[in-house]
């Protein structure tokens, strides 16, 4: 029975894998006398693969990507890239960009302006080798709008003795239209300083919201940076470094 049901996750997983893989390309995807394996690709061809999920790119922001290839035997030429049907506001460098045939991928970045026009698209893109069949695939990518809010912080380094408490204003700067509510995480504390509450709320409408923080007479003496991220009911989270010096009583 145990073998049974692994036959089948591996016949599903086979599928899974199979899925979203666009079509093959170079001399052996048109040459009906090209060896065909049980598994695998057919000899002298190549894959081009993306990542399975949808790659998010927000407003006036960069990102890098990589289009990697699958290489089958005897193909080893070098795939030029033709990246098209970007959504409007969306540009790729380079242009065309190539894998080698030392390569096992090509690096691009993703640029949105910051009036890029937000959604889900399916981004066409084409590898074309110096002989034979051109392979494509899709490349998902979701352009989300751009930080509508700011998180707020101490400018300076703020400084916490050993055995005290101590009350620190959060904020953050708000959009005219942005009124969602707005979350506060933080990053590892310094061993021995706690604060409360643990993740402030910022409740639509509001900008404000305080902590306390409350270090031990042992807790751990230094600088430190802490990571605070401001995570919106809807939207992209922003982050800022918090700075807190924890002093000898």
């Amino acid at each position: 029975m145990k073998q049974f049901f692994s036959r089948i996750a591996a016949i599903t997983l086979i599928g899974l894998a199979g899925c979203g893989q666009g079509t093959s390309g170079g001399p052996g995807a048109t040459d009906v006398s090209a060896k065909k394996p049980v598994f695998g690709q057919t000899e002298d061809t190549f894959n081009l693969s993306v990542p399975f999920l949808s790659t998010t790119l927000q407003q006036g922001n960069t990102i890098d990507a990589e289009v990697g290839i699958e290489r089958a035997k005897n193909f080893g030429e070098d795939v030029e890239l033709t990246i098209v049907d970007l959504p409007k506001g969306v540009s790729v460098s380079p242009s065309k960009p190539t894998i080698k045939h030392g390569d096992a991928n090509a690096s691009i970045k993703l640029t949105a302006t910051d009036e890029a026009v937000t959604g889900d698209y399916k981004i066409k893109v084409t590898g074309h080798p110096a002989k034979g069949k051109d392979a494509q695939i899709e490349f998902k990518v979701s352009v989300t709008a751009k930080d509508t809010f700011t998180v707020g912080l101490p400018i300076l380094s703020t400084s916490l003795k050993q055995g005290e408490s101590k009350t620190v204003a959060m904020t953050i700067n708000r959009d005219k239209k942005f009124n969602d509510e707005v979350t506060l995480n933080f990053g590892k504390l310094p061993e021995g300083v706690s604060m409360e509450p643990s993740a402030p709320v910022m409740k639509q409408g509001n900008s404000e919201s305080t902590i306390t923080l409350t270090a031990t007479n042992d807790a751990a003496l230094g600088d430190f940076t802490i990571k605070v991220t401001g995570h919106p009911s809807d939207g992209v989270d922003v982050s800022k470094d918090f700075k807190l010096a924890v002093v000898e009583k």
